[in-house]
């Protein structure tokens, strides 16, 4: 049968599971979108093209599924790219499907609407993945090829592009399957015992998680007792272990979907201290270091030289992560929970878990450090924890790269296994949670999904609240509002700066989200948040709630605004 380009591609998408997707129609891929109707495939129409690459990241980590944004040429990919790197540093399966210039576009160019040189080129240096097609007939195969360099190992995303004519051109269809994506590693069992020999030795053993280890949590706190060894969280990991001095006194909770509960309480837990400075005292002091998952990555830990120790086991799924900022002296290439299975098969079961005891000489200091960072954004956690404590159903926070987050919600938010805290870790982008938590809630209907957002990042992606109106996504959205870009104007003083075009003007956040059709409101402390976000859950529907930060760094730029200037 012979059928135009943007049909194939339908068709692939359709045999390879995907039953919506994320675009923006324009000019060139027209023929895209009337294949994609013709085939039942759902299309989720962002405001902007980042916006959209956003919401397609927080769908892929929530579904564990790869997700499809499709752009027109030009400005419209590359309004993804952004998008596409912060998928790529926090392995994240998204594709990003585009036209290109067409096979024979003259090489110096001649004016084409959204003319690139080299659009595929841009790609190329982001993502692993980047395929160009110069026919029909190719598209089902270059299909099964990027969704199996998606999926096989650590997964990732991938850019594919069809030329505008190859889209409108017709040629044979041929379908093609989905290809197997499991590279079936064997675990090195001798690197294993050898590892497992020298950290029987350790004295001061540290584990830290990335999101590697998601599926093996249970192994990973059965290691943990074995050894005595406390355990740092990243973001990407952040809910797998209860924290020290949450709920330690309360019997654990039976849950009939997960048999270690979903609100274990771990002995083992620090939490996602990574930023914090106490962690490289831990860190210094610790005499071996499991790394589970996890690259280790300056952005999570806030120091480019960490310092470790001699003994390093390193567990990872994909080979170059194996030695990126450290140098194994135990490298253990394959899945993480077939390692960790194999692992507690060599150790002893013990009658009684060994609490990690050196940890506690640091026990104070860390809720010290906790509360300092933590302080100025107490109202916004107390209220996410009590509103929490209130339901049943999973909670998904989507944090953006803003200090509400990484100094608020990482540091204060008591999530659980059943949850779910994504966060843009290695680009750090801003205006990501807006549309993540859209795409988020897209994948999870019946879960409790929450963006948490700063009064600066937000202002990049504000225009998606209009999609979760039109889709009545019930999403709560909340944006903590310090006056400006906070974290820039604390490292601006604590350089001897005067701070300089950090101060921001105030929106009326409240009559935007309302002149988008969504309900909105100011809330001035933690019990007013909480109620309304109760109200919210039993609206079903999508609420704003505006809340100002208290902290000494919003106080300088609200009071000082000329500094934005």
């Amino acid at each position: 049968m012979n059928t135009t380009g943007g049909r194939q591609l339908a068709a692939a998408l359709k045999a390879h599971g995907i039953e919506q997707v994320f675009g923006i129609p324009g000019t060139h891929n027209l023929e895209i979108f009337a294949g994609l109707h013709s085939e039942g495939i759902r299309i989720i129409t962002p405001r902007h093209e980042q916006g959209g690459g956003y919401a397609a990241d927080g769908f892929a980590r929530v579904s564990g599924k790869p997700a499809v944004l499709i752009t027109t040429t030009g400005p419209a990919a590359l309004n993804a790219a952004t998008a596409m790197l912060q998928a790529h540093s926090d392995s994240v399966p998204v594709l990003l499907i585009s036209p290109g210039m067409p096979v024979r576009h003259p090489g110096l160019g001649n004016g084409l609407l959204h003319e690139v040189r080299s659009q595929s080129g841009v790609f190329e240096s982001i993502l692993d993945t980047s395929v160009r097609v110069t026919s029909p007939s190719e598209i089902p195969r270059a299909v099964a090829h990027v969704f199996a360099d998606m999926t096989a190992g650590r997964t990732k995303p991938a850019y594919l592009e069809i030329p505008l004519d190859v889209i409108e051109e017709e040629g044979p269809y041929t379908p093609v399957q989905p290809l197997p994506n499991e590279l079936g590693l064997p675990v090195d069992r001798l690197t294993l015992l050898a590892a497992n020999e020298a950290l029987r030795k350790a004295q001061k053993p540290l584990i830290i998680v990335g999101g590697g280890a998601r599926e093996a949590q249970w192994i990973v706190e059965e290691i943990a007792g074995e050894l005595g060894a406390p355990i740092v969280e990243t973001s990407s990991s952040l809910g797998l272990f209860r924290q020290i001095g949450w709920d330690e006194d309360e019997e654990d909770e039976e849950d009939e979907d997960d048999e270690w509960g979903g609100t274990r309480t771990s002995p083992y837990g620090l939490g996602a201290i990574g930023g914090l400075e106490v962690f490289h005292k831990i860190l210094g002091e610790a005499d071996a270091l499991i790394a589970i998952g996890t690259e280790l990555a300056p952005s999570e830990f806030w120091d480019p030289d960490m310092k470790l120790p001699e003994t390093v086991v390193r567990i990872d799924i994909d080979r170059h992560r194996l030695i990126a900022n450290a140098s194994p002296s135990h490298a253990l290439l394959a899945d993480a929970e077939e390692v960790l299975e194999d692992w507690s098969m060599i150790l002893r079961e013990p009658e009684e878990w060994v609490e990690p005891g050196w940890r506690t000489k640091f026990a104070e200091e860390i809720e010290a450090e906790r509360a300092k960072w933590h302080a100025p954004f107490a109202p916004l956690t107390d209220a996410l924890n009590a509103h929490h404590e209130s339901i049943e159903e999973p909670m998904v926070i989507v944090g953006d790269s803003t200090m509400a987050c990484y100094y608020g919600v990482q540091l204060g938010v008591r999530l659980t296994r059943k949850d779910r805290y994504l966060y843009p870790a290695g680009a750090g982008t801003l205006g990501y949670s807006i549309p993540a938590a859209i795409g988020a809630k897209l994948a999870a209907p019946d879960s409790e999904v929450i963006a948490v957002a700063g009064d600066g990042g937000s202002m990049f992606t504000i225009q998606e609240l209009m999609a979760a109106v039109e889709h009545q996504l019930a999403v709560s959205f909340i944006i903590v509002d310090n006056g400006g870009y906070g974290e820039i104007a604390r490292e601006m003083l604590e350089r001897g700066d005067e701070p300089t075009a950090v101060a921001l003007g105030r929106p009326d956040f409240v009559a935007l989200a309302r002149s988008l059709g969504m309900e909105a409101q100011k809330v001035t402390d933690a019990a007013e948040l909480a109620a309304g976000l109760a109200e919210a859950r039993k609206a079903q529907a999508p609420r704003l709630f505006l809340m100002d930060e208290h902290s000494p760094t919003a106080e300088y730029l609200v009071n000082n605004p000329q500094f934005g200037k």
